[in-house]
């Protein structure tokens, strides 16, 4: 079996909770940083099938996804990494994350990861419209009933189930999205 690519999204949650359901929006916002927050679940999507990886032990999460990625690498050593604006987000979340937590991690080389977000607005500097949802509802995909903004909720709720189903979507769409900027050969749009 060959993998051409593999998605991977992250899912945070504040590390105070109390802290953040007594600010505002713009507040809130500043929290979600690798030093206030922590991640909560991480999914990996890879031929057609979603790992995620759920716990409120984040070293154990970390682990597994480094556990998984290199069982992807050992199939396919030249599988590529990609998200939607994996680079400015899950990927420095997530290896911070592994600082604190003392997590060993598999090099790779950042010029190699696929930030769609990118490639759709062509390297364009600055802030951008347009969020994974909207993505989605572009390409008539189906989205979760919940956004980014709910998941410290679930998280205080300990609603598990609704926080992997809404991983597990974001996972599909981000595959799709892919999928559309492959055939599109947007992909193939490099900056240098």
């Amino acid at each position: 079996m060959t993998i051409t690519h593999f998605v991977v999204d992250i899912e945070t949650c504040p590390l105070d909770l109390a802290k953040y359901n007594s600010l505002d929006e713009e507040e809130r916002i500043k929290l979600l940083n690798p030093i206030d927050s922590k991640i909560i679940a991480i999914g990996i999507r890879y031929s057609g099938k979603n790992e995620v990886f759920l716990s409120e032990n984040e070293k154990e999460i970390l682990e597994k996804f480094w556990e998984e990625w290199n069982k992807i690498k050992e199939i396919s050593r030249n599988a590529q990494l990609c998200g939607f604006n994996i680079l400015n987000f899950d990927i420095p979340f997530l290896i911070t994350r592994c600082l604190i937590n003392n997590v060993t991690i598999s090099p790779f080389l950042l010029k190699d990861v696929i930030d769609l977000r990118e490639k759709i607005n062509a390297y364009r500097y600055g802030k951008t419209r347009g969020k994974l949802k909207d993505y989605a509802l572009l390409l008539g995909l189906n989205t979760e009933d919940i956004d980014g903004s709910e998941i410290a909720n679930l998280c205080m709720e300990k609603n598990w189930d609704k926080l992997k189903k809404y991983l597990a979507t974001d996972l599909e769409i981000t595959d799709e999205l892919y999928k559309r900027i492959r055939d599109t050969r947007i992909l193939e749009i490099n900056k240098w």
